[in-house]
């Protein structure tokens, strides 16, 4: 499947759910509690699938998280999120996911709000394809910044992404932990 197939059924839940949801605040007060309570669940509800697609973009990798998983022979491009624990129980002797984090380089919050404001299924399709998904490590992760990352905070922060190599065909590698 090419990147374009595999995001399109995630854009369609969204775009089937766009209209129903401007309706529904169409003319309303933005500062009503009921609106934005809605607001707020219907988020919370939706960002499940813009979370769960992210899984299935080719994740770039920090230089210290690659120089980690290389020590114990894991091609840290070619992890995929399900298989994080099995890769740390190599590392570590325990599964779990304490060593590196699959981060969403623009915050899904971003990103749902992106969406919301889209204009076409393809702008949907856009989005989704375009997220920006890196493994770096948990004390990487503690030099960012807790909310809104926009603009080079990785860069400021002197963490060094490495781009996939892999691209479109990244889950099609044949690799094993």
């Amino acid at each position: 499947m090419t990147q374009r197939e595999i995001m399109m059924p995630f854009a369609e839940i969204y775009w089937a759910s766009l209209e129903p949801y401007r309706r529904a605040i169409e003319g309303r007060p933005q500062n009503n509690i009921t609106v934005t309570r809605f607001k707020s669940e219907f988020k919370k509800g939706l960002k499940w699938p813009l979370k769960h697609s992210g899984t299935l973009v080719p994740p770039a990798a920090s230089e210290s998280a690659i120089a980690i998983a290389n020590l114990h022979g894991i091609d840290l491009h070619a992890l995929q999120w399900q298989d994080q624990p099995n890769a740390e129980e190599m590392i570590n002797g325990a599964k779990g996911r304490n060593i590196f984090i699959h981060e969403h380089q623009i915050p899904v919050n971003r990103l749902f709000t992106m969406i919301l404001e889209a204009v076409s299924i393809q702008e949907i399709i856009n989005i989704l394809m375009n997220q920006r998904i890196v493994w770096i490590t948990r004390e990487e992760n503690a030099l960012l910044p807790q909310y809104i990352r926009i603009g080079n905070e990785y860069q400021e922060n002197g963490i060094t992404v490495v781009a996939n190599p892999y691209g479109d065909n990244w889950m099609e590698r044949n690799w094993r932990i």
